[in-house]
C-alpha cells in the first residue's frame, strides 16, 4: 500500500479529518527525504492566505527521482505570480477521477494563484449553474489544481485542505473531492469530520417534543448573540462605513452589545472569508428593525420584550425613518416609512412591501407588549399607504420622495396603476384589512378587495412572477379577505392558492423555487458574464433542489397557517406541519454564536445541505438575514406552538375609533 505523509500542523483540516494519523513532518524537504519510493506526501498551505509555501524545484526533482506522488498547495513558486481573491467565482471539476465533469463546488473568498495550465483537474471560474456549470467553462477561467507536466506533482492554486474551517461547500462533497484527489495520488484512506454550520436535524431524524418552541427561542438567541443589536458607538460606525460600502468585518465596529435603542445592522451577507467569518452588510433598513422586534416580542423574556420596544421606538425616532417630510402633516409622504436611513438612496424609498411589513411587524409587536401609545401612528402609516394606492388597490414597487413631492399624494389616490406582483402588494391589502377590521374604514375593506381581485383574475399565469415567493405571500391577504368577505369566489382563490403552492413542496417537507415565468425581479443569468451582476434566484431551473429561506418559506408557512384556519379542509394544515418540520430540521447549527439558530437563503433538500446558485449579490445562497422571511419564519412557530393566528393576535390591537378616524379624515379629507 503507498505510504502517506504530511507536512503540515496538527490542526490542518484535512489532517484532522483523517481516521488514522500518518507520520506529519514540519519541513517540506524532510518529508521528501522522509518519503520511500512510490509513497504519496502532501505539503499543506498552513500559512495561507497570508504566506506561500516553500516547495523549491530542487524539491520538485527530488520528489520525481523518488517516484512520489506530491500535492503542494499554494505555493511560493513561481514567484511572479501575486495572488488574487474570489469573489464569484467556484470550483469546476474537470477530471472525471474527482466528481461528475463541470459539477460545481463552492470555494467562497479563497485567495489563489492566477494560472492556466494544460492538465488541470480543478478549474476556478465564473459561471452560471446550480450544481453544473451549465455554459462550460470561460476563457478566464484559472487552474485550481493542476498536474506538473512529466511528474507526479499536483499543484492546489490555494489551500484546498482548509475546507472545514473556511466552510467550504457542500461539507459533503469537499469529503468526496478530497477522497478522489487521494486516489489519483494512490492513498487510500478514509475520511470523516463535521462542518463547523450544520441543519438541526438530519431529513429523517426524529424531531424533540418540544423542538416548534426550541427553534423559536435558538432564533431568538441567535439574534442576541449575532452581534446585529448596536450601540449608539457602533450606529455612529455603521453610518460612516455605509459610505465606504455595505460590508465590513464586524471587528471593525466599536465594541459593545446593544439593547435595541440604536437599532440592527442587516445580517451577514453570503460570501464567507478565509477564517469562516462573514461580514456585516452596513445598512439601517426599517424592516429589519420591526421584524426583529417582533421576533423578540414573541415568547421572549422581559428583556426580551424591552429589547423589542426599544428597537420600535428607535424606529419611530432618533433613526430618522419616521422623521422629516415623513412627520410633516402637510407633505404628501407625511405617516409613510423610509426604506433605510443613512444614504439619500435610502432615504427617498417608499417602498409598499417594506412599509406593510414593518406595519405588520409593528402591530403584533404592540399586540404582545400592548403598548397603547403606537396606536395613532399605526393608522397614520397605514393611511399613508393607502392614500398612495391607486383605485385599482395596487400601489407599484415604490414611490420616491421626488417623484411624490412633485405629484403629491392625490395623483396616486386616483391612478389606475396594475402592479400583478404579490410580492410588492399582498401584504399591504393585509395591512388595509386589519385597519377595516379596527375602524369600521369601508374603503380599506374595498381596496384589499380590488386589489385580490385583479391579481387573482390573471392566475395562474399572468403575474409578473409566476413563481413560488409569489404564492406564499398571497395567501395572508386571501385568508383575511375570507375572514372580512366570506364567499365562494375568494375560499375557491385561496384553495387554488393553496393547491399551487403545495404542488411545489418536496416530501422533505421543503418548498422548491421554480424558474419564474412572466417578468421576473430575479432573472436566471443567461450567461456566464450575467451570473452575478443583480439579483438572481437560487436556482438555476425548474428541478433543482432548494429551497429559499430569505423571500419564500418563512412567508409560505404563515400564509400556509392562516389559510389552515378559515378553510376548511386539510390541505393547508398538512402542508404547515411538513414545511414547519423542515424549517425546524434546517436552522442552523454551530459552535459559533454567529452562525447558531439562524436560516442560510437556500438549502439543498436533496444533499440535505446549505447549497444553491450563489449568484445575487450580497444575499446569495449562505447570507443571514435578520428580516424578512426568516423572521416570519420564527413568528409562525410560534403562533402555531400557541395555536393562534396572526389576524387574531392582531385583533388585540383596538385603537381608539374616533381618535383613528380623525386621522383618516385629515390625511383623507374629501
Amino acid at each position: 500500500m503507498t505510504g502517506l505523509l504530511f507536512c503540515c500542523d496538527a490542526d490542518n483540516d484535512l489532517y484532522r479529518a483523517l481516521a488514522s494519523e500518518p507520520p506529519r513532518y514540519d519541513d517540506p524537504a524532510e518529508a521528501i527525504a522522509a518519503a520511500e519510493p512510490g509513497d504519496a506526501v502532501l505539503v499543506l498551505a498552513d500559512g495561507y492566505p497570508d504566506r506561500r509555501t516553500d516547495f523549491p524545484p530542487e524539491l520538485v526533482k527530488a520528489a520525481t527521482d523518488k517516484d512520489l506522488s506530491v500535492l503542494v498547495e499554494f505555493p511560493q513558486h513561481p514567484a511572479n505570480a501575486e495572488p488574487a481573491t474570489a469573489v464569484l467565482e467556484r470550483v469546476v471539476i474537470e477530471d472525471p477521477r474527482l466528481g461528475p465533469k463541470h459539477s460545481l463546488l463552492a470555494v467562497h473568498a479563497c485567495h489563489y494563484l492566477p494560472t492556466s495550465q494544460p492538465d488541470t483537474l480543478l478549474w476556478l471560474a465564473h459561471v452560471a449553474g446550480f450544481d453544473t456549470a451549465v455554459f462550460g467553462l470561460p476563457d478566464s477561467a484559472n487552474s485550481l489544481l493542476y498536474k506538473l507536466p512529466d511528474t507526479k506533482i499536483l499543484v492546489a492554486t490555494t489551500q484546498l485542505s482548509r475546507f472545514v474551517r473556511a466552510r467550504y461547500e457542500p461539507y459533503q462533497g469537499w469529503i468526496a473531492l478530497w477522497q478522489g484527489i487521494l486516489s489519483v495520488l494512490n492513498a487510500d484512506v478514509t475520511l470523516s469530520g463535521t462542518a463547523v454550520v450544520t441543519p438541526r436535524y438530519d431529513r429523517d431524524e426524529p424531531l424533540a417534543e418540544n423542538a416548534e418552541t426550541q427553534a423559536v427561542a435558538d432564533y431568538q438567541r441567535w439574534l442576541r448573540q449575532s452581534r446585529m443589536l448596536l450601540t449608539e458607538d457602533q450606529e455612529r460606525a455603521v453610518r460612516e462605513l455605509m459610505h465606504t460600502g455595505e460590508a465590513a468585518d464586524i471587528e471593525h465596529l466599536p465594541a459593545g452589545e446593544g439593547g435595541g435603542s440604536w437599532g440592527v445592522a442587516e445580517g451577514y451577507e453570503s460570501t464567507i472569508q478565509a477564517d469562516g467569518t462573514q461580514r456585516a452588510r452596513m445598512a439601517l433598513r426599517a424592516d429589519c428593525v420591526a421584524e426583529t422586534a417582533m421576533a423578540f416580542a414573541l415568547d421572549g423574556t422581559p428583556a426580551d420584550h424591552e429589547t423589542a420596544r426599544n428597537l420600535i421606538e428607535y424606529l419611530r425616532g432618533r433613526s430618522g425613518l419616521c422623521g422629516k417630510e415623513r412627520a410633516d402633516p402637510n407633505h404628501p409622504a407625511y405617516g409613510l416609512i423610509g426604506w433605510g436611513t443613512g444614504l439619500p438612496a435610502w432615504e427617498i424609498a417608499n417602498y409598499g412591501d417594506d412599509n406593510a411589513r414593518v406595519i405588520l411587524a409593528w402591530l403584533l409587536t404592540r399586540s404582545a407588549l400592548g403598548q397603547t401609545d403606537w396606536d395613532e401612528q399605526l393608522i397614520t402609516a397605514i393611511t399613508a399607504n393607502f392614500r398612495t394606492t391607486g383605485r385599482k388597490g395596487h400601489r407599484g414597487d415604490r414611490i420616491d420622495m421626488p417623484q411624490l413631492e412633485a405629484n403629491g399624494w392625490q395623483h396616486y389616490f386616483d391612478g389606475d396603476v396594475i402592479n400583478q406582483s404579490a410580492h410588492f402588494e399582498a401584504y399591504l391589502w393585509a395591512c388595509y384589512q386589519w385597519a377595516y377590521q379596527a375602524t369600521g374604514y369601508e374603503p380599506f375593506k374595498e381596496q384589499a378587495r380590488n386589489g385580490l381581485s385583479t391579481m387573482m383574475e390573471a392566475f395562474p399565469g399572468g403575474w409578473r412572477r409566476n413563481d413560488v415567493t409569489e404564492l406564499a405571500r398571497v395567501m395572508l391577504p386571501l385568508a383575511w379577505q375570507l375572514r372580512i368577505d366570506p364567499n365562494d369566489q375568494v375560499r375557491g382563490w385561496l384553495a387554488a392558492v393553496v393547491d399551487a403552492l403545495l404542488s411545489h413542496q418536496d416530501s422533505s417537507g421543503g418548498i422548491a423555487e421554480i424558474e419564474a415565468g412572466g417578468i421576473a425581479l430575479f432573472k436566471v443569468a443567461e450567461t456566464n458574464e450575467e451570473y452575478g451582476t443583480t439579483e438572481e434566484p437560487i436556482i438555476f431551473q425548474t428541478g433543482d433542489s432548494a429551497s429559499d429561506q430569505l423571500y419564500t418559506t418563512g412567508f409560505a408557512l404563515l400564509g400556509l397557517h392562516e389559510a389552515a384556519a378559515v378553510l376548511n379542509d386539510t390541505k393547508a394544515s398538512e402542508g404547515a406541519d411538513r414545511l414547519a418540520d423542515y424549517l425546524i430540521r434546517i436552522q442552523t447549527k454551530s459552535d459559533r454564536q454567529e452562525l447558531n439558530g439562524g436560516w442560510f437563503r437556500s438549502f439543498d433538500f436533496d444533499r440535505w445541505a446549505y447549497w444553491g446558485s450563489s449568484g445575487d449579490a450580497g444575499w446569495g445562497a449562505w447570507c443571514l438575514e435578520l428580516g424578512w422571511a426568516p423572521a416570519w419564519c420564527a413568528t409562525a412557530l410560534s403562533l402555531r406552538e400557541r395555536k393562534t393566528t396572526l389576524w387574531q393576535e392582531l385583533a388585540k390591537v383596538t385603537p381608539d375609533p374616533k381618535r383613528a378616524n380623525d386621522v383618516i379624515a385629515r390625511m383623507i379629507p374629501n
